[in-house]
């Protein structure tokens, strides 16, 4: 009998550690898919949800705005996944308008069914989409040189500190800014409704 081949998962290899905050960021997005796949709650599926349309969106704005345009020519191979990520951020669209505001705890309750199937797909989506920009990244990052590596992760912390939280970024630096604290308002008045979050609490420890 042969050995079946598992597949692959987003926990599986990641970015090369010139990435910096990224790093942190795929780590994150890791410890949300494992916990959703063995999580039952609803309440902390909903959280996690949240959770990880956030990081994926911080995740995915930051490689379009600074290690695509770093890589010049070679960035064209990750550019060629616009297709991918629009698709991603069509599904994580419908979890963030399902999530943003509301309470966890009422998430599921117009339809749980749809929400736990456009979440289905959001992972099914994103695990290839990852992997697939590792390895343009890793083998971009090999070429460089010290000061080139230097250069690279400047622009990446620079533009992480104001990468979007929604799937889809808005176009300027201050509708950027405005949708930002628009979700941080949002997120911080589920904190004051919501006693606990599951969900976050168990992927930020």
């Amino acid at each position: 009998m042969e050995k079946q081949t598992q597949p692959t998962r987003v926990t599986d290899g990641g970015p090369p550690e010139e990435l910096g905050p990224l790093v942190d960021e795929r780590q994150r997005i890791g410890r949300i898919v494992s916990r959703l796949e063995v999580s039952a709650d609803l309440v902390e599926r909903a959280d996690l949800a949240s959770e990880l349309v956030r990081s994926v969106s911080r995740y995915e704005d930051t490689l379009e705005r600074a290690v695509v345009p770093h890589m010049g020519k070679s960035g064209s191979a990750l550019e060629a996944l616009g297709g991918d990520r629009e698709r991603l951020r069509e599904s994580m669209t419908v979890i963030h308008t399902r999530t943003q505001g509301i309470d966890p705890r009422n998430v599921h309750v117009s339809d749980a069914q749809g929400f736990e199937d456009t979440l289905n797909e959001v992972v099914r989506r994103l695990q290839p989409l990852l992997l697939t920009e590792d390895r343009h990244i890793s083998a971009y990052v090999a070429g460089l040189d010290d000061e080139g590596r230097k250069s690279l992760a400047a622009d990446i912390v620079r533009r992480f500190k104001s990468a979007s939280e929604r799937p889809v970024p808005p176009r300027t630096g201050i509708g950027r800014m405005i949708s930002n604290v628009q979700v941080k308002l949002d997120h911080t008045f589920e904190d004051v409704a919501t006693p606990s979050h599951p969900g976050a609490d168990t992927v930020n420890g």
